[in-house]
């Protein structure tokens, strides 16, 4: 609700209109909004100005404080603002509706057009969302009874050029009831890729955990999308035979620097579709980098319990950085690379089958290479770095060096003894001697 302005007829009125106007103004950047009744004077938990989010951000403040409660409803944002959230719940309501700001219809405009369900709408201005916690579970199946895949659900969207800062808080989701094979479920989702201007967008995600999505807990898509991710949690279901969830996704151009992280929990059982076997089949990723940006990098971090604690699919120009990472217990491979080259450096890889697999297969767009240098690479089932080939006549010539690294029990002491290639005539893994 929003507060309606007083108007005073009579001179004698003249001192308590002065003293309103003044009480007004030195509150008019700051709005409210609590589960209590509106009431003046505006400027408390007990006494707000509004009792949904949606009314504050409709309203002319630039900085709206949540007070503890839950909110059912979805919020479109289209302007700058400060939300700060102090033990306040954003929850879907009964029943949800088709987001409507020019970024959705954007994204609703590119094939297959299916248009957006998202808990909260950014498209545009700065903005800036502290200590929320945000429950993004849909309440039913987003299109009556039954699994429906005719939409695009998303705990946050930020794209039309806006610049994100996300600190303090808790994404559950996006997520129908009860997990299934569509593609869609993304908790945070930065950049629209293919919707040109409108689906810029620039975030920071500092200290946020994500949890119970459908297929991203964080996805920064597109040209002219990029992201700062820190201190950050994120973590999927677990094993599940009906979808390969992947706990952060760096695409289509978007550039993206992820640094103190904790990915887990991101592991499909969907045979024969999920395997070990990359190149026939795929699996759940900690963190995936596919056609990202140059400069893209994650550092600092750990992944774990994933199908595939790291993945690189890219062009020749991205050479995403994998440095001074933890990735360990992951069940098919600590880093893939399966397109193009990365740099892998200073890492410690442990308790995988393989620690790097590079994948070869017929129809790549680039040669898979790059680098291992000052790695430490221990205690794999079967290889420390493996080279996966189908063998096939058009295979492109690919090249992996290892440098200064530690290697021990990836079957051999060495890496000479530790690294194979299935296609030895064009698919190259050169292995210096260990320290």
């Amino acid at each position: 609700m929003s507060r309606r302005g007083i108007r005073a007829g009579s001179i004698g009125l003249c001192a308590l209109l002065v003293a309103l106007v003044g009480s007004a103004t030195a509150s008019a950047n700051t709005l409210w909004v609590s589960t209590a009744t509106p009431s003046a004077p505006f400027n408390s938990c007990t006494h707000p100005g509004y009792d949904s989010l949606q009314s504050a951000v409709n309203g002319p403040g630039t900085t709206i404080r949540v007070c503890a409660g839950t909110y059912e409803e979805q919020v479109q944002i289209e302007r700058s603002v400060t939300i700060i959230a102090e033990g306040a719940t954003l929850k879907l309501p009964a029943t949800t509706a088709t987001s409507t700001t020019p970024c959705d219809k954007a994204n609703e405009a590119i094939p297959p057009g299916l248009p957006d369900q998202d808990a909260v709408s950014i498209c545009g201005g700065v903005v800036t969302i502290s200590g929320l916690k945000l429950d993004a579970i849909w309440p039913g199946e987003p299109v009556g009874s039954g699994v429906s895949c005719a939409y695009n659900l998303t705990g946050i969207l930020v794209a039309g050029g806006a610049k994100l800062t996300l600190t303090n808080s808790t994404i559950i989701g996006a997520a129908p009831q009860q997990i299934n094979g569509c593609q869609y479920g993304l908790g945070i989702l930065v950049g629209i890729p293919g919707a040109g201007a409108i689906g810029a967008a620039t975030a920071t995600i500092t200290n946020v955990a994500v949890h119970g999505y459908n297929k991203n807990g964080i996805t920064v898509a597109g040209e002219g999308a990029s992201a700062k991710i820190s201190k950050a949690t994120v973590e999927g279901v677990g094993p599940t035979s009906v979808i390969a969830q992947n706990g952060i996704g760096v695409q289509e151009g978007a550039k993206a620097t992820i640094t103190g992280v904790e990915t887990a929990f991101n592991e499909c059982n969907d045979a024969p579709a999920c395997g070990p076997n990359p190149v026939t089949q795929y699996g759940g990723d900690g963190v995936y980098f596919y056609d990202a940006g140059a400069g893209s990098k994650i550092t600092g971090s750990i992944s774990y319990s994933n199908d595939i604690g790291v993945e690189a699919y890219d062009a020749p120009s991205t050479d995403p950085m994998i440095t001074s990472d933890t990735v360990e217990g992951n069940r098919f491979s600590a880093v893939q690379i399966g397109e193009g080259t990365a740099t892998v450096n200073n890492d410690t890889l442990t308790e995988s089958n393989v620690g790097i697999q590079l994948v070869q297969f017929e129809g790549q767009k680039a040669a898979v290479g790059g680098t291992a240098s000052h790695d430490t690479i221990t205690d794999m089932s079967k290889w420390a770095v493996l080279g996966s080939s189908d063998n096939a006549a058009g295979d492109l010539f690919g090249e992996f060096s290892i440098t200064g690294s530690k290697i021990s029990g990836n079957p051999g002491p060495t890496p000479q003894k530790s690294v194979e290639t299935e296609n030895p005539a064009k698919l190259k893994i050169y292995a210096e001697k260990d320290h």
